[in-house]
């Protein structure tokens, strides 16, 4: 079920959503899958992707990571598996090179960069982190301004260079060039292969003028449950005044100042990354992400 309202349904969704574990399910009965997505109290259902079907939804993703960044289409074409009620975006030792080099190199003086990622928003210039090298076909799958994300899925935990991200950018609806100042970013969370315990949200100011850099550490391996091999929710609350993170519904850090534009989702992993270290010889692999769901609420009362 894709960005849809609220219907009739939401009224048995509390019990049968107790009857459904999909994902990360630890029984046949608890792995029923019922394709019915929970309701939140005060907020109403936005988007939703639930990956029961066995499908990735193109209508809303696209399956690349920044095509308008690399002239190499295998690099940045999508690595994954939907199965058993998830999305498993993965990287193997043979995945190819984002910019059209060789396979992953253990040569710490010839690495070369392995990104796999899915995205619900592409054009030409998107995010100021990356350089255009080609032109590309907008792809409009889901954009919004505020609202209540929240995922849930497995950390890897695969150790060695690398991490996965679950991010937000600006759709730069100001301008078509490089001269937006739309292009903030949220990183709803980074977490690193070698310490699957930590997470960082962040926010990147990029060019946008009304905002600042900001950042926290959440460090999970004190809380009572396992964060490493176990399925857990992930989720902030963006508003005009700040952004609230959580996990399973605990606030574990707060800004006081937010974006103030739409943007879009990306679900990312690389291995060589200039600040995560080196894939060998510590990492293991296949290095595998598992999602179970991506949801989208917004405010009944409506954003100020």
């Amino acid at each position: 079920m894709h960005r849809t309202k609220l219907s009739l349904l939401l009224a048995l969704t509390m019990l049968i959503g107790l009857l459904s574990g999909g994902c990360g399910a630890n029984s046949a009965e608890e792995s029923t899958v019922v394709d019915v997505v929970p309701e939140k109290e005060g907020y109403v259902l936005d988007f939703s992707t639930e990956f029961n079907d066995g499908n990735l939804s193109t209508e809303y993703w696209l399956p690349q990571y920044l095509p308008h960044c690399t002239m190499n289409t295998e690099g940045s074409s999508a690595r994954y598996k939907v199965e058993d009620g998830c999305l498993n975006l993965y990287i193997t030792k043979d995945s190819p090179d984002y910019f059209g080099g060789q396979p992953g190199s253990v040569d710490p003086d010839n690495l070369l960069w392995i990104a796999n990622g899915i995205q619900t928003w592409e054009k030409n210039h998107l995010h100021p982190g990356g350089a255009q090298q080609m032109e590309v076909e907008p792809f409009e799958g889901y954009a919004t301004q505020y609202g209540y994300f929240e995922i849930r899925m497995k950390m890897p935990d695969t150790k060695g260079g690398g991490y996965a991200a679950w991010w937000l950018i600006g759709t730069q609806d100001d301008t078509d060039t490089a001269e937006s100042v739309q292009n903030g970013e949220i990183d709803v969370l980074e977490t690193f292969f070698d310490n699957p315990g930590v997470f960082e949200p962040k926010v990147h100011a990029w060019d946008d003028p009304d905002l600042n850099e900001w950042s926290s550490k959440v460090n999970l391996k004190g809380f009572s449950k396992n964060y490493m091999n176990e399925f857990h929710t992930y989720a902030m609350d963006w508003r005009p005044e700040g952004i609230t993170f959580y996990v399973d519904g605990k606030e574990v850090a707060q800004t006081e100042e937010s974006p103030q534009y739409r943007m879009c989702m990306i679900l990312s992993m690389y291995i060589n990354s200039d600040f995560s270290g080196w894939d060998e010889p510590e990492n293991e692999y296949p290095i595998e992400w598992l999602i179970d769901y991506v949801r989208v609420y917004k405010d009944i009362n409506g954003y100020a």
